[in-house]
């Protein structure tokens, strides 16, 4: 059975550009060389481009917390000078402390509130920074939000200070406290909680200092920002106690983490490249058929690997620079694709080389070029046209980060394919030549004598004459006649005033039949880890023990990968971003004590009813109800509402609640300027200034069990639904509710963006392998590979996150290159089926060894980073070589072994080797 093929189209044409890029060497080799400097520009605007605001490029862009904060924003808008902590969602400038005692006991002893309000003060009053001119000191004291330009003090470390005091009687009932109309909230200042069995606070273990700092004017704004890096190096590098211990995060601990991760990255990428070259440049050397030990220093090409790693960074540099040019944002995740297009180059490097040595030698430079093209330019069209294919894919995420990551990903692959076809091809005619010409691989002196064919056939003329005038007899064959001797060359025939290497003369004196056992030669020459390919190894996986093995080994190998595809887990925690001996990290680690229990949920009803009617506020208290009574909140003892507190100051007045004006508007309006809470009331209403009734409001629900990442997803799907059911049109909203978003999406988007991808991946095969049967085996063992890879990425500790999901698209490729490499030599070799696959093994085995191994060998020293972004990566492309490389060199060729040749219905046109 047959289908459209563009196979024979292709290879048609890089047959074609084979010689013309041979004769147009020098300029492909150099040409690119000006485009990478025209795209450097662009690097101009690099820091511009950079983006890594983790609520922007982890989360989606139409994602719903945007539109549910902006609510809370537009009603209820940051006002410096009236501001109470956890009441605007807009304050950008913070430092959070949390605090422990360094016994890991409880903080609420005194000597420990003690020392804490010693750091308390220090900070609010000590530290400092110069302003530009250095005039002045700014401190704590200067730079704060306040209310009523009177900074907030953290006044709960001196209420339990005080706890004791003659007549001080403070209700510590969790996670509201306080008295009956002026509620203080302790679940927000209090973790690791343990209660009374009246509900009251007995202990807690940690405690949290807030600093807020202005942001509304530019310069202040970056003021702010310098207190909280001055804060951080007083922490980090200054504070010491012997009482307390503490972790801390400010606004952008989690950019710079971020930013950290790049840093860690660099000197490991380094590393990796220097590997990876090694690797290549050892890989490029050819041991003489004769000796295990003898380098042949002609058919060498250290200078063509290098070429192919400059290639590489040449195309990266290119990639980025082009999109830097048209404006094209960010972030740092991104430092991870310069290894990707490495990898990628590399191995198209070794493919290209090793189809270079399946040439025949006897050929010019161009027949070779022309071959070499013919084939490998199909199977690397096949890898890089794959590759490009998955990044466009996962172009169509609505995760930013994601967006960004693909986007840069698939135009350097399409750059690297570009200039392994220019810089490298145009390297690999030129190195052709010298190869040609026996020149030294290394210092291209020439490695056989000269000769002056002119003098030679003077001399052989000479001598010619004299035997002529000495003797009648015929004249012997004059075998260096400069009329009638050529030598092949790459464009012209030599001259009889040219010179060549005596090596050549002398092969082309030969007989006819030369040319014939040259070619034996050459293919008794074969490397010799292909002759163990071939004649070992080859026939040893298809011995039918063998084969019963493989099967067994497969079975298993599905079953473990389906284990760990049935069992993964979502979520990527903040934490996450940052490497494990970061600052912030350990604050993650201790904040999810306030998430356990005591976290607070933001409810705003934007049309609010009329409370003078009985029923509008009993539809309303049902509202509230719908809310607590979750498995992800507290209950009523957590909420905080106005109406709640105005319910219960009439009932210990005993006021029976009628439905009037005068209780409704007169009283509560009173009630809510003069009563103990009236700053946190009014922080909750927007009233309309001109009649005094309710534009809108807001209240807080308590929550519990919202520590995990699919905590977050669940209980953010669950609120949001409970929210579009009530009346008054209620919104709800979280601080977790960003990272809640991209759980929401993740599965969905990765399903998509897979099923997506194979289909794309199976067109391509079957149009570029011209065997419907064979494209379908890439099919399956594409599907194989990417089940193996997800399912031992959970078994390895890996969630299915926004990093993750970029590497199961990354692997999609890297699959493809794998599998289909080997499938299409099989189809372009000849004889039954146990020869083509020996045959395929000869061919490329190897390469796809050296690419899989070399990749491996690169990547393994991003082990030693203590970064999961990095990690993810590092145990992502391991497995995905891995198992790529197994599934190319032992199970494809297993089971392509299984069918007679005449079911893979091959055109006997496609016969290439």
């Amino acid at each position: 059975m047959q289908i459209l093929q563009i196979e024979p189209l292709v290879r048609n044409a890089f047959e074609w550009y084979g010689p013309v890029v041979h004769r147009w060497r020098w300029f492909c080799f150099i040409s690119p060389l000006f485009l990478t400097l025209a795209c450097s520009v662009g690097f101009f605007r690099m820091t511009e481009l950079r983006v890594d605001d983790p609520s922007y490029v982890f989360t989606p862009s139409d994602a719903r917390w945007r539109r549910e904060i902006s609510v809370f924003n537009e009603n209820w808008p940051l006002d410096e000078n009236k501001f109470l902590p956890g009441k605007s969602f807009e304050a950008k400038r913070f430092v959070n402390i949390l605090i422990r005692a360094k016994d890991g006991g409880s903080i609420m002893r005194d000597n420990v509130l003690h020392e804490i309000e010693i750091l308390n003060q220090w900070i609010m009053n000590n530290i400092s920074i110069p302003t530009d001119d250095l005039k002045f000191n700014l401190t704590y004291q200067d730079l704060c939000l306040s209310y009523d330009w009177v900074c907030g003090a953290n006044e709960h470390i001196q209420m339990l200070l005080r706890r004791n005091d003659v007549n001080q009687i403070l209700d510590l009932h969790f996670p509201r406290g306080g008295t009956k109309d002026t509620p203080v909230y302790l679940g927000g200042i209090f973790g690791d909680v343990q209660f009374f069995q009246n509900g009251t606070l007995s202990d807690a273990k940690l405690t949290q200092l807030f600093y807020f700092l202005k942001q509304d004017q530019k310069m202040v704004e970056e003021y702010s920002s310098k207190f909280s890096y001055a804060l951080e190096t007083f922490l980090n590098q200054v504070y010491s106690s012997d009482v307390i211990t503490l972790s801390f995060a400010h606004y952008q601990s989690l950019e710079d983490g971020l930013d950290e991760n790049a840093k860690a990255f660099v000197p490991n990428f380094v590393v990796s490249f220097f590997v990876l070259a090694m690797y290549a440049l050892v890989s490029s050397f050819t041991l003489k058929s004769s000796s295990a030990t003898k380098i042949d220093w002609i058919s060498s090409k250290p200078w063509l690997a290098a070429a192919g790693m400059f290639s590489t960074v040449l195309s990266i540099i290119s990639a980025f620079g082009f999109l830097f040019i048209l404006g094209v944002r960010y972030n740092v995740i991104n430092t991870i694709i310069p290894f990707l297009i490495i990898a990628i180059g590399i191995d198209d490097m070794f493919l290209m080389n090793a189809c270079w040595d399946q040439t025949s030698k006897s050929l010019s430079v161009p027949e070779r070029m022309s071959k070499t093209l013919s084939h490998a330019g199909v199977a690397v069209t096949i890898t890089n046209v794959t590759d490009v294919m998955s990044f466009a894919i996962g172009c169509i995420t609505d995760l930013p980060g994601i967006q960004f990551f693909c986007i840069y990903a698939c135009v350097s692959v399409a750059f690297s394919y570009f200039y392994q076809l220019t810089f490298f091809s145009g390297a690999m005619a030129i190195m052709g030549e010298v190869e040609r010409e026996k020149r030294h691989c290394l210092f291209f002196y020439r490695t056989f004598q000269l000769v002056d064919i002119s003098k030679m056939n003077e001399e052989a003329d000479s001598k010619l004459q004299q035997i002529k005038s000495r003797s009648a007899s015929p004249a012997p064959f004059n075998y260096l006649s400069s009329s009638n001797s050529s030598f092949s060359s790459d464009s012209d025939s030599f001259s009889s005033k040219k010179t060549i290497p005596a090596e050549f003369a002398w092969k082309e004196q030969q007989s006819p039949n030369s040319s014939l056992s040259k070619k034996s030669k050459d293919r008794e020459e074969k490397d010799r880890i292909v002759h163990f390919i071939g004649k070992i190894y080859g026939p040893f996986i298809l011995s039918n023990s063998v084969r019963i093995f493989s099967g067994l080994i497969f079975v298993v190998y599905l079953a473990i990968a389906m284990y760990g595809c049935y069992n993964f887990r979502e979520g990527l925690n903040p934490g996450n971003l940052v490497t494990n001996d970061h600052y912030i990290a350990k604050y993650f680690s201790d904040i999810k004590h306030f998430w356990r229990i005591g976290a607070q949920l933001h409810v705003a009803v934007l049309n609010p009813p009329n409370l003078t009617i009985s029923e509008n506020r009993n539809e309303l208290l049902k509202v509230v109800s719908a809310f607590e009574n979750t498995q992800y909140t507290l209950g009523r003892e957590g909420t905080v509402f106005f109406l709640l507190e105005y319910l219960n100051y009439l009932s210990e007045l005993n006021a029976e609640v009628e439905d009037t004006e005068r209780l409704w508007k007169t009283k509560l309006n009173s009630w809510l300027k003069y009563t103990g809470g009236s700053t946190q009331w009014a922080s909750n209403l927007k009233i309309n200034k001109t009649d005094g009734s309710f534009q809108a409001f807001r209240f807080q629900i308590a929550l519990k069990n919202f520590v995990e990442p699919n905590d977050h997803k669940h209980a953010a799907q669950l609120l949001r639904d409970i929210a579009d059911h009530q009346p008054f049109n209620v919104v709800v909203y979280h601080e977790a509710f960003p990272f809640a978003d991209q759980y929401l999406i993740i599965l969905p988007a990765t399903i998509q963006n897979v099923v997506i991808s194979l289909l794309c991946m199976a067109v391509v095969s079957f149009l570029l392998v011209p065997s419907l049967p064979s494209g379908f085996v890439i099919f399956v063992s594409i599907v194989s590979i990417n089940i193996g890879v997800f399912g031992y990425m959970t078994l390895w500790g890996v969630n299915l996150d926004a990093v993750s999901m970029i590497s199961i698209i990354m692997s999609i490729g890297f699959a493809v290159d794998l599998s289909a490499h080997i499938i299409y030599a099989f189809v372009t070799s000849h004889g039954d089926t146990k020869q083509r696959v020996i045959g395929a093994l000869e061919t490329l085995g190897w390469p796809i060894f050296q690419g899989a191994s070399s990749t491996i060998a690169g990547i393994s020293i991003l082990y030693t980073v203590d970064a999961y972004i990095i990690l993810v990566f590092f145990k992502t492309i391991w497995l995905t070589m891995l198992i790529g490389a197994i599934h190319g060199l032992f199970f494809i060729p297993i089971f392509l072994s299984l069918f007679p040749v005449e079911f893979f219905r091959i055109p006997k046109s496609s016969e290439l080797h």
